[in-house]
This record gives structure tokens, C-alpha cells and sequence, in this order.
């Protein structure tokens, strides 16, 4: 019995040491190596080039918000600058009454009519001091003449028994904004035409348009807006010029595309809406580097078309400021200079968007330098006619500031809240100017007589209320 319990003791004991000991299996082993060796194997190869790109990312946005910090820092310094020369220049200078505030536009553009705020990796550009910027505008050509070569001194004889007839032109701005005033512009229109059906002898030369054919914010400067707007407007009833303003493409999105699709719509091809007779008789002549720019002659006045606009200082760069305001320089220069010298000249008219103010006073002080002072043109009658604070204002403070007195500042109504305004031009028989006369509350006189402004029936009384308008007209 006692080998039996020796030998039960002795399996036991070699069970268990069976147990507690590890598979030596080849699969076992083969596992087991390479759980061990796991830990010490190489990344693969696509793993590291992960990391590489990743590490150039994030360089490469270190670099970039290096270099837009230094361009914003910059952008600063230039603001301050500006805004600096433009509280200089504001001392004695009035602006006109409710002056229209613009949307900043997010996208700043690279080209001359867009802003000096975009992405660059040039180094930020040294700010230029007042004195070379306002050398710069100073130096405009053609340099005023003396005069003394203009037609009406070298053809003085003539022109003491020239005939001119009288005529007249329509001016709109500020319109549509909205649904109900694409409404009332359409109703206008037909309105126009109806007043030149009835009324023949008024001799309805052309219409003009001040700028900003729509709102931003509603229309989003689509083609589709561009191109709805422009045809409403070709339905008045003589070729219509226009003028650039802010919300035409300056306050757009993309100001570079909604500048190309104003020249695309309202540019040279846009009077060929109308019958040839009309425009070809208007014989208008445009810049070939900004063709927004116009000029012709209909009966002894001047007509100018500019590109002025109203725009702050941190809203664009001054370089692409000063470049506009001078080719807006120069083409008053050049138009002045060059038609004076060829026809007899009654009277001028510059047709702009923006209103008078300290940012754009160099424009009007340049504008001057060709008439004031110079003997056979300081007498003459000129208007500057223009849209953008939606408020009806004749200002005759410029003209007194600088001594000019013969030069009187316009400012149109909000055509969608108004009729458009009807401007007389007086005939002059054997040289003798017929001068017109006020015969309501709704019209003003200027130039000795020259120009009578009609503002119709002003400011509507519900200007939504258009089927109820038109009846009442009728």
C-alpha cells in the first residue's frame, strides 16, 4: 500500500509540472517570436513621408501668417496715414447732405479698379508721403491754356451770330435698389416716353444715368442683375449713357468680374439699344484705356463723363485711388483743352457718381484749374451733376471757396423714390442766348438762364404705389 501511494504522489507531481509548462509547438514559437520582435521593427516608408508632409504644412503656415501679419501691420500704417491726410484736407470743405454709406467688401481684388488689400508674397511697399502723392495728382496734362486759342476767341466774329437750338436730356441715379423699384424705373420709362410723344418741341437729346444700377446686398452683382437692369433702362426713349458708382462694382464681391460686366452692359455697345440716328448724332468719343470714361457735344455744351466715386480709405489702396482720380484728371484735361479749341462752347456739363468731399475735392480743385481765372472760359456756365446722397442739393460752396462763380454743384434725388429730372438746354438765336425762365416750385434756373432743371413732381407721396402713380400722371 505504501508503493501504491508513492507511485499516485509521483504522477501527480509530474502532471502538474506538464501543466505549468509552456506549448512547445511550432506555432506557439512562431507567435511568440514575433510578439517580441514586433516592438523593434521599422516604420514602414509611407508612414515617414506622412510625416514629412506634415511638417511642411505646418512651416509653410508659420511662413504665411508671418508674411499676412507684416502685410496687415503694413495696411495699418497706411490707414493711419491717409486717414491723417484726409483730416488735413477736410478743414473749410462742406460735403453734401446725406452722403450714402457702402458696404467694405471682402474681396479687395489685385487690379486697378480693385482695392490694395489682397494676399502677396511682394514684401509691403514703403507708404509714399503726402507731398509725392499730391505731386503726383498735381501733375496732370494737357496743362491748362491760357485760353487765348480757344474758338470762341479765335472765331469771336462768328460766334457773336451763331444759332444753337435748344434741347433737352433726362437724368436718373440711385435706381433700382429693390423688386418695386425695377417696377417704377420700368414705369418711368414708359412715362418718358410718353412726355416725348406728347411734347416734341422739348427736343430729348439723351438720358444719363449717375451710377449704382443696383443694390449690393439684393442683387449680389450677378450677371443676371446686369443684364435685367440694363434692359429696363434701354427702354426709355433716347440713348442712355452711365456712369460707374460704388455699388456698380467697387462694393461687389468680386470687383475685378462686376467691373468687366458694367463695361459688358452699360459700356460703348450699350447705346446701340436705340436707333443709330440718335446716337450717332451724339458723336461720343471714349477713352481707350477706361472706356467708363465719355465725351461729346450737342449744341454748344460739353458733356464729360467721369468715374468719381465715394469710397473711404481703409476701403482700397491709395495707389489704386490716385491712379483713378488722375485718369479722371486727365480726361476733364484732355476733353477741355481739346473740344474748346474746336467748337464754341456755351456751357459744360460733368456727369460723376460721388458727391464732394475731402477725399475727392482734388478732382474739383484740378477741374477748376481749367476754368477759373482763364478769360474766355470763367464766365461759362458748368454743372456738375451727380447721384450718391439720394437727396436733392444745389451747393454753389465749391464756387465760392475758389472763386469760380459760374460753377454749380447738383446733387439728383433717389430716382426710385422720385422722377427722373429733366434738364432744358436755352436755345440762342444771332448769338443772343434765349434765356429760360422758372414756371413752377418744382424747377431751378441756373447759368444766367442756360440750364432749367425739372424735378417733375419730386419726391412721390407712396413711391410702391405704382399702377395708382401712373394714373394719376395720366
Amino acid at each position: 500500500s505504501e508503493q501504491i501511494r508513492i507511485q499516485k504522489t509521483r504522477r501527480f507531481s509530474i502532471t502538474m509540472v506538464e501543466i505549468s509548462t509552456p506549448s512547445s509547438s511550432p506555432s506557439s514559437s512562431t507567435n511568440f517570436a514575433a510578439s517580441s520582435s514586433y516592438g523593434r521593427r521599422r516604420k514602414p516608408l509611407w508612414l515617414w513621408c506622412v510625416y514629412v508632409v506634415f511638417g511642411l504644412v505646418c512651416w509653410n503656415a508659420a511662413k504665411t501668417y508671418q508674411r499676412q501679419k507684416e502685410l496687415v501691420l503694413s495696411t495699418l500704417q497706411q490707414t493711419n496715414y491717409e486717414e491723417s491726410f484726409d483730416d488735413e484736407s477736410e478743414n473749410g470743405i462742406s460735403y453734401s447732405a446725406g452722403a450714402e454709406e457702402h458696404v467694405i467688401s471682402a474681396n479687395y481684388g489685385s487690379s486697378m479698379y480693385g482695392g490694395g488689400i489682397h494676399t502677396s508674397r511682394a514684401k509691403p511697399k514703403k507708404t509714399p508721403t503726402r507731398g509725392a502723392r499730391m505731386a503726383k495728382l498735381q501733375n496732370i496734362y494737357p496743362k491748362p491754356s491760357d485760353g487765348k486759342k480757344d474758338f470762341n476767341v479765335v472765331k469771336k466774329k462768328k460766334i457773336a451770330s451763331s444759332n444753337f437750338n435748344g434741347f433737352s436730356f433726362y437724368v436718373m441715379t440711385d435706381t433700382p435698389y429693390n423688386d418695386w423699384q425695377e417696377k417704377r424705373l420700368r414705369s418711368q420709362m414708359a412715362d418718358l416716353r410718353d412726355f416725348l410723344k406728347a411734347n416734341p418741341t422739348y427736343n430729348m437729346k439723351f438720358g444719363v444715368h449717375l451710377g449704382n444700377t443696383q443694390k449690393v446686398s439684393n442683387s449680389l452683382c450677378s450677371e443676371a442683375s446686369f443684364e435685367r437692369i440694363s434692359y429696363l433702362i434701354s427702354k426709355g426713349p433716347r440713348p442712355t449713357l452711365v456712369v460707374p458708382g460704388n455699388q456698380d462694382w467697387f462694393d461687389c464681391p468680386r470687383r475685378k468680374e462686376s467691373f468687366d460686366l458694367f463695361l459688358k452692359f452699360y459700356g460703348p455697345k450699350f447705346i446701340t439699344n436705340w436707333h443709330s440716328e440718335h446716337y450717332e448724332a451724339l458723336a461720343i468719343k471714349r477713352s481707350k484705356e477706361n472706356p467708363e470714361l465719355f465725351v461729346f457735344y450737342v449744341e454748344g455744351i460739353l458733356f464729360i463723363g467721369v468715374h468719381l466715386l465715394h469710397a473711404k480709405s481703409e476701403e482700397e489702396s491709395s495707389g489704386t485711388w490716385d491712379a483713378r482720380m488722375k485718369s479722371n484728371m486727365e480726361w476733364v484735361a484732355e476733353s477741355v483743352e481739346t473740344y474748346f479749341k474746336k467748337f464754341e462752347i456755351r456751357g459744360a456739363v460733368v456727369m460723376g457718381h460721388a458727391a464732394r468731399t475731402a477725399r475727392t475735392r482734388p478732382f474739383f480743385s484740378s477741374m477748376a484749374k481749367y476754368f477759373a481765372g482763364i478769360k474766355s472760359r470763367e464766365k461759362l456756365p458748368v454743372m456738375y451733376l451727380h447721384g450718391d446722397g439720394l437727396k436733392w442739393q444745389v451747393d454753389k460752396k465749391f464756387a465760392e471757396e475758389v472763386g469760380w462763380n459760374s460753377y454749380t454743384d447738383v446733387q439728383i434725388h433717389q430716382s426710385g423714390l422720385a422722377d427722373p429730372v429733366r434738364i432744358d438746354v436755352a436755345p440762342q438765336k444771332r448769338g443772343k442766348l434765349e434765356s429760360l425762365k422758372e414756371e413752377n416750385k418744382m424747377q431751378t434756373v441756373l447759368g444766367n438762364g442756360l440750364f432749367r432743371i425739372d424735378q417733375g413732381q419730386g419726391v412721390y407721396s407712396d413711391p410702391m404705389d405704382i399702377p395708382k402713380m401712373r394714373a394719376r400722371k395720366a
